[in-house]
């Protein structure tokens, strides 16, 4: 992050600022009190946490400060205030200078604010165009995007199909035994070096065991033991939902019916509820080490991101070959190649980025697609991870 100038620290300033916080209190009743409190209401339905407004808040007020003034300042907790500072920095909301003591200070507020509402404006316009692709208004125009498969055999037909035509990555959440079903195609797509992530809705022991024994040196496996709607992503560009009769105990006479999804548009959903909904609440079975003892190419971002950060832990370099397109009015598809330094995920798991620095030593943050807080928008990545360097 850039410095404008040296920051200048007086250590008799967050005594002032309490000093006339007090007075202001004392003349002014509680009124400074609950603007502040107002601030941190509206900071937090920008996306900050309570203790992440807070300190952001005492920041503004005091310009400059170590992290021991802004947690007394503020009321968050020492223990807790240099990893909310260190969240505030990654979000580009403060800015650091190391010495002793670190001090910090908060960027422009109008800078501030523009980083945190850009996302949500992102969000509500991308809601709205989804909303209106399902709209009866909207059907017509995009006919071919969405279509309806009946019965059970064609649905598995279906399936085979799309996931013969993975190229890259195949994201799977299913039953046990109907896994079963297509694990040959599966097995072809994994030998054909499809990225592969397999959610096992676990309905008998014996057929899941079998399937982990299968796929567990080549696909990263979780388990789950309640049943949900089966999801199959491909390449992060086509899509199958499919509910089986019985889920819902659906009656005899009605036949099963699966929803093939192809537009690009509308797909984020369905693999936000994988991700959120599938992926991350289902027990881990397999190691990352296994999967990752070779290079491995994602369409899914968070799981490069998850698998980076994996390596990297263990100290592990990791080299990245990266298809994507910077962020402005350049929208052309480049490729960069060089060494992935971090790899980040909030708490929350709603931002996550790798940081790349290419081989002529620019450093650049990595998103997925859609993204508005990265530079680079990646459509492909390829991590290979280099254990003996």
């Amino acid at each position: 992050m850039g410095r404008r100038g040296t920051l200048k620290y007086d250590k008799y300033k967050y005594w002032r600022y309490y000093y006339v916080k007090e007075r202001v209190r004392q003349l002014l009743g509680d009124t400074l009190g609950r603007i502040r409190d107002k601030i941190i209401d509206k900071l937090m339905e920008l996306g900050l946490s309570q203790n992440e407004a807070k300190a952001y808040e005492a920041l503004m007020e005091l310009e400059i400060a170590s992290p021991l003034d802004i947690a007394s300042a503020s009321g968050v907790p020492v223990s807790k205030i240099y990893f909310i500072l260190s969240e505030l920095e990654k979000k580009g909301l403060v800015e650091s200078q190391h010495g002793r003591p670190k001090l910090y200070r908060a960027i422009d507020p109008k800078r501030s604010l523009y980083i945190l509402t850009e996302k949500y404006f992102r969000a509500r316009e991308e809601a709205l165009r989804f909303i209106s692709k399902l709209s009866t208004e909207e059907k017509g125009a995009e006919e071919g995007s969405f279509w309806s498969i009946k019965s059970r055999k064609s649905i598995i037909e279906r399936i085979r199909d799309v996931i013969r035509d993975a190229s890259y990555s195949l994201a799977i959440a299913s039953e046990d035994r109907f896994l079963t079903v297509l694990d040959e195609n599966i097995e072809e797509a994994i030998k054909r070096d499809v990225n592969t992530s397999i959610v096992i809705y676990s309905t008998s022991k014996s057929a899941t065991a079998s399937l982990v024994d299968k796929f567990k040196r080549d696909a990263t496996i979780r388990i789950r033991r309640i049943i949900a709607p089966s999801v199959f992503i491909v390449d992060d560009k086509v899509g199958v939902a499919y509910i089986p009769r019985d889920l819902y105990r659906v009656g005899t006479k009605k036949r099963e019916t699966a929803l093939l999804i192809e537009n690009e548009e509308f797909l984020p959903i369905l693999g936000t509820y994988y991700r959120y909904f599938l992926w991350y609440p289902s027990k881990p079975i397999t190691s990352p080490k296994d999967f990752l003892s070779r290079p491995r190419t994602y369409c899914i971002y968070y799981r490069a991101v998850e698998d980076a950060k994996f390596l990297l832990s263990r100290k592990v370099r990791v080299r990245a070959e990266v298809t994507g397109r910077f962020i402005g009015v350049d929208r052309r598809e480049v490729t960069l190649k060089g060494w992935i330094i971090e790899a980040y995920e909030s708490p929350d798991r709603t931002i996550y980025n790798m940081t790349l620095v290419t081989d002529d030593g620019k450093k650049h943050v990595l998103g997925g697609r859609r993204c508005i807080l990265e530079d680079f928008e990646v459509e492909r990545v390829t991590l290979i991870p280099k254990y003996n360097q």
